[in-house]
């Protein structure tokens, strides 16, 4: 991890240079700790002064071009974010050089069609595993599309498998491509492609990218830059070891229905306007047939010897191209008319809207002032996932140690059912010489040892509520004691909990390793707004690296917060593999208020304005520990019937 800066050694430089070089080195350190969180690899990341594209990587490290990070404000680290996501990807999913396919793609100089393809099938993989990336790689490639108009009419090569892009946009690039009749051919053969999954599919990929040669070989006049990292003279990665094959095939099924569809394209010879006097045209010309009687014997051979081979064209095109010479008015001078090349006026402002759509949203502005105050140096360590909040320890209740106790015994069922052992007096095995020697029957002579699962290798991570409710009814104690004997209780099975505090931002309760203390809890106090979108996607993130084979999401409110957004993210979560719970700390009396209106408001068309499950599979109101006792035994079934569904 470095800032390779050109200066010499003992060059004076000036104070804004220093600053510049600090701030860059800390933007490396930044990037690098999120690349290893997210990928579970060494990653290392170096900015340089200058370099041959915006971002590239060798499949150990990734490097950034420092001449494409001239601020940090919020449209810069908007686009270095999806810089370096796009790097990424090629990390995760990229063939390395030497495998049978970059040999084939190396040996027939098929290099351009390989990477402008393979850029949109990473992209699509890698959004289906983190569709948080989403707005930051959308950034970056409508910030590309804006500032390349003399590449506008050849785009849409790059936009079509980049389906998290708006469809205004993808269709816009569609509608301005300057050769239509291949449009089908790029819709069949990208669509495929982004896709595949390596190493399964490498015959079918090779097809594609020779078909998709073929394509770019004859038809465009100069190489294109193959999108925002322009990586369409990319050399082979040689570094690292891409996602296994099964990683690859999950990704793909996830991405199979990814994004807002094209309408399908239908190709169109005629405009409206050609069409209309090519009709009125042939109209005229069957009038005329109709009425001249002339024979063909009458009409002669004429002048016209038999020998001269005339034009291959149809009657249709011969009478189109007399009425455009008949009717077409004559040119008025008017002086010097600008060209219009470029990207039309509707479709620049579709563009310019996306972008300040991104730009706009809450999730990008959060993430993106996280990295200006630590690449400024106003921040801890903590920050890149939440800022370590401080909290008061307090004395947990003899009850809750109880509690504690018998939701452990609940997990202990969890690893029991996956610990191996000897299964004794089976037909096959390991024979029993002592059985045997009693005369045992042959059916019941043998032991097996049993393997069982991996269930109880689990991870989970805890988003608790502290807004200004969970004060009411003493609710914030009650779900930081519920917090504690969870934590606790996963602790007893060697399972990591991290702990994530929200409000209207969110802070580390308890980091991944760090132990739960034995006779003390952190008093986690409602006091401000309920916002649980930033602890949700930081606990995705969190789940999708982790190498745990079981991952449980648990939320601890009391219910009332915004159900669009943060409902989607906790069914996305569910989808992805990791069991989700709501723990409600209410009374009964709020409960059942709560789900009337819930009625009330469906009842009204009003959909789920006080829906209390939010998309969780575990579901449960708890006010005492036989509560949370039932709860944990309804997550150790929920955890063995979703992984039996896996």
């Amino acid at each position: 991890m470095a800032y390779k800066s050109k200066i010499n050694r003992g060059e004076v430089i000036d104070e804004d240079e220093q600053r510049k070089t600090i701030r860059l080195g800390t933007l490396a350190r930044v990037y690098q700790g999120a690349d290893r969180i997210l990928t579970g690899d060494p990653l290392v990341v170096n900015i340089v002064d200058s370099g041959p594209a915006p971002a590239w990587s060798d499949g150990a490290s990734i490097t950034l071009n420092a001449e494409h990070i001239t601020t940090m404000d919020l449209e810069t680290l908007t686009q270095v974010n999806g810089l370096n996501y796009h790097e990424l990807c090629h990390h995760l999913y990229t063939p390395r050089k030497g495998t049978p396919l970059v040999q084939k793609i190396t040996d027939k100089d098929l290099f351009q069609a390989f990477n402008i393809l393979e850029d949109q099938r990473i992209e699509t993989l890698l959004v289906a595993r983190y569709p948080s990336i989403i707005p930051f790689l959308e950034a970056t490639v409508l910030r590309f599309l804006a500032e390349t108009p003399q590449e506008a009419m050849s785009n849409y090569v790059v936009v079509r498998g980049r389906r998290y892009l708006p469809l205004e946009v993808r269709q816009g690039f569609r509608d301005i491509f300057y050769r239509p009749d291949l449009i089908p051919d790029i819709v069949r053969i990208v669509d495929e492609y982004r896709l595949l999954a390596f190493p399964r599919d490498y015959d079918r990929a090779y097809e594609l990218i020779v078909e998709f040669h073929e394509l770019v070989a004859k038809h465009f006049d100069k190489p294109i830059k193959g999108g925002p990292s322009q990586c369409g003279h990319r050399t082979p990665i040689a570094k690292g070891r891409p996602e296994p094959g099964k990683a690859q095939e999950q990704d793909a099924k996830r991405a199979a229905g990814q994004g807002v569809a094209e309408p399908e394209f239908i190709p169109s010879k005629l405009d409206g306007l050609e069409k209309q006097a090519l009709d009125e045209a042939v109209k005229d010309m069957n009038t005329m047939q109709g009425n001249n009687t002339e024979t063909k014997e009458e009409k002669g051979s004429g002048d016209t010897p038999s020998d001269i081979d005339l034009p291959d064209i149809s009657m249709e095109e011969s009478l189109l191209k007399r009425e455009r010479n008949v009717y077409s008015a004559p040119a008025i001078g008017k002086g010097h008319d600008p060209s219009k090349g470029g990207i039309p006026d509707d479709l620049q402002i579709t563009l310019s809207n996306a972008l300040n759509a991104v730009y706009d949203r809450k999730d990008v502005i959060t993430d993106v002032k996280r990295k200006q105050k630590i690449i400024v140096g106003k921040t801890d360590k903590h920050d890149e996932s939440g800022t370590y909040g401080k909290f008061d320890l307090t004395t947990v209740p003899s009850a809750a140690l109880v509690t504690y106790r018998k939701f452990a015994n609940e997990l202990q069922k969890l690893r029991d059912e996956a610990e191996p052992f000897w299964q004794k007096e089976m037909p096959s095995g390991r024979l029993n010489v002592g059985r045997v020697m009693r005369n045992c029957e042959v059916d019941v002579a043998f032991d097996r040892w049993t393997e069982q699962d991996d269930s109880a290798d689990v991870e989970a991570v805890i988003c608790i509520d502290r807004s200004g409710s969970m004060s009411s009814g003493r609710n914030d104690e009650l779900a930081s004691i519920a917090c504690w004997t969870i934590k606790r209780a996963f602790e007893h099975v060697n399972a990591p909990v991290t702990v994530y505090a929200f409000d209207d931002k969110t802070e580390v309760a308890y980091e991944k390793n760090e132990k739960a203390e034995k006779t003390r809890f952190k008093f986690i106090a409602g006091n401000g707004g309920t916002e649980p979108y930033e602890s949700l996607v930081l606990a995705e993130k969190l789940l999708m690296t982790s190498q745990r084979s079981n991952k449980m999401l648990f939320v601890i409110t009391d219910g009332m917060f915004n159900v669009e957004r943060n409902d989607e993210v906790i069914k996305r979560i569910a989808k992805r593999g990791v069991l989700t719970s709501m723990v409600l700390i209410m009374s009964d009396r709020d409960f059942k208020n709560a789900v009337k209106r819930n009625e009330e408001a469906k009842a009204a068309g009003h959909g789920t304005a006080w829906e209390l499950r939010h998309g969780a599979e575990i579901f449960g109101n708890i006010r005492t520990g036989a509560d949370l006792v039932n709860f944990a035994r309804s997550v150790v079934v929920g955890s063995i019937q979703k992984k039996s569904r896996r």
